[in-house]
């Protein structure tokens, strides 16, 4: 069957097409809702501005198709392989995309709200400027295997309330992502790029942030307890009431940063530098700050460690 004979049985009422087999087929704003094409091989093939809503495209090979601006929402792609995929501006509202193989795929001003997206392997896609706000990553133990965003680009991402626990991030570009109120409870973060991004408020439990860069962030109010923050650098970066009890920052760069009412008790921070840092009314009882720098940093009303 070619694409010409597919759009005319589906226009005759015919919507189901398991393992239909269709590669580099030509199928651009084809209006193709609710139909099922489970199993299916499109590799390869064009479906720009397509109208894919509501379909099951579960297992289907979607290897290297182009579906810039394609409308997918709501759509069933299960276990789909979407590797090197082109997704530019698509629209996948509340696709359920768990199991997923999004590598290298192109998710540029994607918008992914509301999308599934436990257990997807989005490792090397660019996702610069998607839209996120409200997808589930979240790790179920048991269920579901952390999700996999190593490398990956979220630059200007929208992440606010997202669930991504335990999620592997190592490397990844989140510079001026807005990631507020996000959960990142045991995230690997190691090395990752997150200059001026938006964390407010976020769950950051036990994250790994190992030579991370954070300059600029906004941390507010987060909670990144028991952390491992060792050589990362946080120059400038707003840490007001975050919560960094137990953290390790040693060798850390916080030159600069604004970490008033903060909360640093038992924190490492061996040869840290707090040059120019605000500590007003910041907890430090307990804190190993030896061998730290300290010049010209704001100390008023700070409860520091009994060595200083």
């Amino acid at each position: 069957m070619d694409a010409a004979k597919l759009i005319e049985s589906y226009e005759a009422g015919k919507t189901k097409f398991p393992k239909l087999s269709l590669a580099n087929a030509k199928l651009d704003r084809a209006e193709l809702l609710g139909i099922e094409l489970s199993g299916a091989n499109l590799r390869g093939s064009t479906l720009v501005f397509a109208h894919l809503g509501r379909s099951k495209l579960d297992n289907t090979n979607l290897s290297k198709t182009r579906l810039c601006g394609a409308t997918l929402k709501k759509a069933d792609l299960r276990q789909a392989n979407l590797k090197d995929a082109d997704l530019h501006g698509a629209l996948l509202q509340k696709a359920d995309l768990r199991y997923t193989d999004l590598s290298l795929a192109t998710l540029l001003d994607a918008n992914l709200s509301g999308a599934d997206l436990r257990n997807a392997n989005l490792s090397g896609a660019d996702l610069r400027g998607a839209h996120l706000r409200g997808a589930n990553m979240r790790f179920e133990r048991r269920v579901y295997e952390p999700i996999v965003l190593r490398g990956s680009d979220l630059r200007g991402a929208d992440l606010r309330d997202v669930n991504i626990c335990n999620a592997d991030l190592t490397n990844a570009d989140l510079r001026g992502a807005n990631l507020k109120q996000a959960n990142l409870r045991e995230a690997k973060l190691k090395g990752a790029q997150l200059e001026g991004a938006n964390l407010s408020g976020c769950m950051m439990t036990s994250v790994d942030l190992r030579g991370a860069n954070l300059d600029g962030a906004n941390l507010k109010s987060a909670i990144v307890a028991s952390a491992q923050l060792m050589e990362a650098t946080l120059r400038g970066a707003k840490l007001d009431m975050t919560n960094l009890a137990r953290t390790q920052l040693d060798r850390a760069d916080l030159t600069g940063a604004s970490l008033r009412d903060s909360n640093l008790l038992e924190a490492n921070l061996v040869r840290a530098n707090l040059d120019g840092t605000d500590l007003t009314d910041a907890n430090l009882f307990d804190a190993d700050i030896s061998f730290a720098t300290f010049d010209d940093a704001i100390l008023e009303g700070a409860t520091l460690p009994e060595d200083f």
